[in-house]
């Protein structure tokens, strides 16, 4: 996989390689699997795709943050991000597990063959003070690509360095400015009512493998209490990463959509007491995020 710099992109030159062993390797015979796996994910390989990295920074608040505020902070900090050498990028793109009525689709069983690529995908919580201090850096959402986010935080936390955090939030009139960051090399997070910022563009190689599956015996979720009186019908999109072993990686699960916070903790605890056939290249799993989406009705 290699970084390219153009006119638009903030980040450093690297060349890098992306990684496509299991995340988690541990004691002997883990490791000769592992560097089995790793051959037999090489020759999955089918094709390469170009990608871009963007990056997307909003008030936590909700507040608006004016676009050169927001540009000058991109900026400030992917001028001193780089990206590890190499790049681990373990985790492939999403391949959604379609469900209907909490209960999995049968129609989508069997072990279809898709092509994937790796992707890069984190979230960021920090504030600044207009004491120069940059308070909170934390991942709220991990790539799980080794060094990636601490290289992002690194970055972050080098702002108060340079008096950055003090110019805006003296700019701006305030004491304090509670942010999130996001970066991902996916699809446009519709989220974000912002323009994104292109950080690096990169070329990673596509995969031919079979999509993560719910294992057709998950618990459905519980219609929550508090939305009993209503009666009314709820939708919740989960997102969230799938291990080689087949559980979901609660620390990187997100609520894409939901119709009340009630209902969202209902998936959430359920998503919780899932189990999947992971993603996998042959007899070798690899991570994967899926896109989980929950219907909740009380009628029959």
């Amino acid at each position: 996989m290699i970084l390219h710099r153009d006119g638009r992109s903030l980040a450093s030159v690297a060349i890098v390689t992306a990684c496509m062993l299991p995340c988690r390797v541990a004691g002997q015979a883990a490791l000769s699997r592992a560097t089995g796996c790793d051959s037999v994910l090489r020759g999955a390989r089918v094709d390469s795709v170009g990608v871009t990295a963007r990056a997307y920074l909003v008030r936590r608040d909700g507040e608006p943050l004016p676009p050169r505020a927001r540009i000058f902070l991109i900026e400030s900090i992917f001028s001193n991000f780089v990206a590890p050498k190499p790049l681990h990028v373990p985790v492939f793109s999403a391949g959604p597990a379609r469900l209907r009525m909490l209960r999995r689709d049968l129609s989508s069983d069997g072990d279809s063959l898709t092509s994937r690529e790796p992707v890069i995908y984190g979230v960021y919580d920090f504030a600044l003070l207009r004491t120069s201090a940059v308070s909170g850096g934390s991942v709220t959402v991990p790539t799980m690509s080794p060094g990636f986010d601490e290289s992002i935080i690194g970055a972050i936390t080098a702002l108060q360095a340079d008096s950055t955090s003090a110019r805006v939030t003296r700019a701006l009139g305030l004491s304090v400015i509670p942010l999130q960051l996001r970066v991902s090399t996916g699809a446009d997070d519709s989220r974000s009512r912002v323009p994104p910022a292109e950080i690096f563009t990169a070329t990673f190689p596509r995969v031919r493998l079979v999509d993560a599956q719910p294992s057709a015996g998950n618990p459905l979720p519980e219609y929550p209490e508090e939305e009993r009186d209503d009666g009314r019908d709820g939708e919740v999109m989960l997102r969230v990463v799938v291990d080689e072993m087949g559980a979901a990686v609660i620390r990187t699960l997100e609520v894409l959509h939901a119709t009340s916070p009630a209902f969202a903790l209902a998936a959430a605890r359920a998503l919780a007491r899932y189990h999947f056939a992971p993603a996998h290249v042959g007899s070798c799993p690899v991570p994967q995020v899926v896109e989980i989406p929950f219907w909740f009705s009380l009628r029959p």
